[in-house]
């Protein structure tokens, strides 16, 4: 009998110790896919190009928020909110004007000090992998001084420049968007829809767009009023992965989805589920009442048969 209990100890012991190698095989195998993930996402800075009220903004939280989702983590540095930190919320039309070298040499290091923050994000937290510059970056000199930055630190760049020239759109944004936000609080609406106008004209004075002759060897895409797009030497997966979805968002673009099952049919009247039975009267009579709900309707079918 006590050799038979050494021997059930033995054979316990052996469980244990082939359990704990398993455990250490595991915990070895999630240390290797945790050092691997870095290697996998590079650290990259995708900065937004183009002039006020262009969606830049809805372009950048939304790719952040869809990276996120998939795993890459990501953060927005909106340059417009550390201006106001920095330097006041009540700055004129005539401080964005790149004649005023004064406006022209604060806005520059607002952006310094954006960049610099962006790298310290990602020199203290190891899972950083995207960070979005949401900015107007609009003349070549900024964006050589994004490079400047970013690339000794190995982070890579991408440009993504917005291009709306729907007029209509654009009041709209101003109106619905720009008017209300702080740097207008307490502003007539009017008043900040004129001077939000001017804004952009002084923008438009030095605006140097993306250029394919100029710009071939830069990672961008070019967005034209969200429906066309000009992408260029996209580098890896994750830049990849963004291109198709900045592809498939459509802000200007209210949709109704409807969703439908097929009519009554014999089956259903029966309790059963699945099968491709017929359709009962009130099946038949509830499809042609649709197809009458459905007729000028402008709709892009998708059937779905489970």
């Amino acid at each position: 009998m006590f050799e038979t209990h050494k021997s059930m100890v033995r054979e316990q012991e052996k469980g244990r110790n082939t359990a704990s190698e398993t455990l250490m095989e595991t915990d070895l195998g999630k240390e290797r896919y945790t050092r691997s993930c870095p290697m996998t996402c590079p650290k990259q800075c995708y900065a937004m190009v183009g002039l006020p009220a262009r969606g830049k903004s809805y372009i950048a939280h939304r790719l952040a928020r869809y990276l996120n989702w998939i795993g890459i983590k990501s953060q927005v540095y909106n340059v417009g909110k550390y201006r106001r930190e920095l330097v006041g919320v009540s700055m004129s039309s005539e401080y964005y004007d790149p004649n005023n070298s004064c406006g022209t040499e604060s806005r520059r290091m607002v952006a310094e000090h954006v960049l610099n923050k962006i790298l310290v994000w990602f020199k203290d937290d190891p899972d950083a992998c995207v960070a979005i510059l949401d900015a107007t970056n609009t003349t070549q000199q900024r964006r050589e001084m994004i490079l400047e930055k970013c690339e000794p630190a190995g982070i890579k760049v991408m440009f993504i420049e917005s291009v709306l020239e729907d007029e209509i759109i654009e009041e709209m944004n101003i109106r619905e968007h720009k008017v209300r936000c702080p740097d207008y609080q307490g502003s007539d609406p009017e008043t900040a829809f004129n001077d939000f106008s001017e804004r952009i004209k002084n923008y438009k004075k030095a605006y140097q767009a993306l250029c394919l002759n100029l710009d071939r060897e830069l990672s961008f895409i070019r967005v034209f009023n969200i429906t066309q797009f000009h992408i260029n030497n996209l580098n890896g997966n994750t830049q990849s992965k963004s291109a198709y979805f900045l592809m498939n968002i459509r802000p200007h673009t209210k949709t109704t989805l409807y969703f439908t099952r097929h009519g009554e049919s014999r089956f259903n009247e029966l309790g059963k589920i699945g099968g491709d039975s017929n359709l009962t009267e009130n099946g038949i009579r509830y499809a042609k009442e649709l197809s009458k709900f459905c007729t000028g309707q402008r709709f892009n079918w998708h059937t779905c048969l489970d």
